[in-house]
């Protein structure tokens, strides 16, 4: 059976692995920064969704856009 204490650090690892502060991983997650810090320390469990959310949020991270506009004419770029 797996701890509590190896979740957490596991998670941690993941955030940072994925070049996440916390409140970065927060927003994608739709949760608050303390609550990602008290996973990370253990004195919260998350909840399987919140556990397999962070896992793939982690591992694919989101892609960014960013758009240009000019004389009315968008662009996106990659």
């Amino acid at each position: 059976m797996i701890s509590t204490r190896e979740v957490s650090e596991k998670l941690r690892q993941l955030r940072m692995k994925a070049h996440y502060s916390q409140e970065q991983l927060a927003d994608y997650l739709a949760l608050t920064q303390s609550t990602v810090s008290r996973i990370e320390n253990g004195k919260q469990v998350p909840d399987a969704v919140t556990y397999e959310n962070w896992m793939w949020v982690c591992k694919n991270p989101p892609k960014r856009y960013q758009f240009y506009y000019d004389r009315g004419n968008a662009q996106c770029v990659n």
